[in-house]
């Protein structure tokens, strides 16, 4: 007797629906149904409701329900974990879009490490005067931010540029770094918490420190520049920021591997939009007039000051 016939999968009848999967990813990052409910401005019963749906459709059940506790299940924690880049690729798509419309009205983002970024901030009125209405937003983080999806539009990179055909990379200038400290008689240290291994500005700091004693660890720029000042030890600081701090004195110059090609890049789609050419260009041009002071030339070598 041949065997009954198969009938269709689960799988195969039926496919979770995205806002339910977008609903699911709510109420774990909001830890609660409620939560869910009032960020993505729906009720609690209908939150609830669409759980259900989604566990019905999958088979499987996705929480575990107490009366004050809802944790995840293994399969829900697997769900969740396939899900999740489903739910950054749908966000990057209006970026995507608003990359392609050149949107006048939008800002113009621009992502650089924290010292790149702390160096344009130190010019922001100069930049303001070179591109007029067009309104900049300032995006510093050592992640790089993707261009190609449109989470920036102009990106300040150095060292090790993206190999990708899309993008579009242009030398801007040479970023020096050197060790500074509030008098040239220095008994401490201010060290990154990088592994001297892994960072090239711990590196640094950690051959120069022979022996003296850590003041402190801090890896935000800003806040060890402060520090320096303070007199709390000497630090890694870009040069065009510690030649310019009349209480600071450098007390070790900056070596050939801590001096670093800067670049701008952008990507081809976006490159000829006007308000994102008139930002660029205005970058390209203060990198330009700043270029001795950037390198860490001697103060009567080097270009405009700040």
């Amino acid at each position: 007797m041949a065997p009954p016939p198969v009938g269709p999968s689960r799988t195969d009848a039926a496919q979770p629906a995205w806002d339910d999967l977008r609903i699911f990813l709510g109420v774990v990052a909001h830890g609660s149904m409620n939560g869910a409910g009032r960020a993505l401005g729906q009720s609690q019963p209908t939150i609830a409701r669409r759980i259900r749906v989604l566990e019905d459709v999958l088979g499987v059940a996705l929480f575990e329900r107490g009366p004050n506790h809802l944790a995840l299940t293994q399969a829900g924690r697997a769900v969740l974990e396939a899900a999740s880049p489903m739910a950054e690729a749908a966000g990057a798509v209006p970026r995507l879009a608003a990359a392609y419309r050149g949107d006048s009205s939008a800002p113009v983002r621009i992502t650089a490490t924290m010292s790149l970024t702390l160096f344009l901030s130190h010019h922001a009125a100069e930049i303001a005067a070179a591109i007029g209405p067009i309104a900049l937003a300032y995006l510093p983080t050592r992640r790089r931010l993707d261009l190609a999806t449109g989470e920036a539009d102009i990106a300040l990179r150095m060292r090790s540029l993206p190999d990708s055909d899309s993008l579009v990379a242009r030398r801007i200038g040479r970023i020096a770094f050197a060790v500074y400290a509030r008098s040239p008689d220095v008994a401490a240290v201010i060290v990154p918490p990088e592994d001297p291994l892994l960072s090239q500005q711990a590196a640094l700091i950690a051959r120069f420190a022979a022996g003296r004693p850590i003041a402190a660890r801090i890896g935000d720029m800003p806040i060890r520049h402060q520090a320096a000042k303070s007199g709390l030890g000497a630090a890694v600081l870009p040069c065009w920021l510690g030649d310019t701090d009349p209480d600071l004195v450098r007390v070790l110059p900056p070596p050939d591997d801590m001096i670093e090609d800067a670049s701008l890049v952008m990507h081809r789609r976006s490159r000829d939009l006007p308000n994102v050419k008139t930002v660029a260009q205005a970058i390209v041009a203060l990198f330009k007039t700043r270029r001795d002071l950037l390198a860490g030339l001697a103060p009567r070598d080097r270009g405009p000051a700040s």
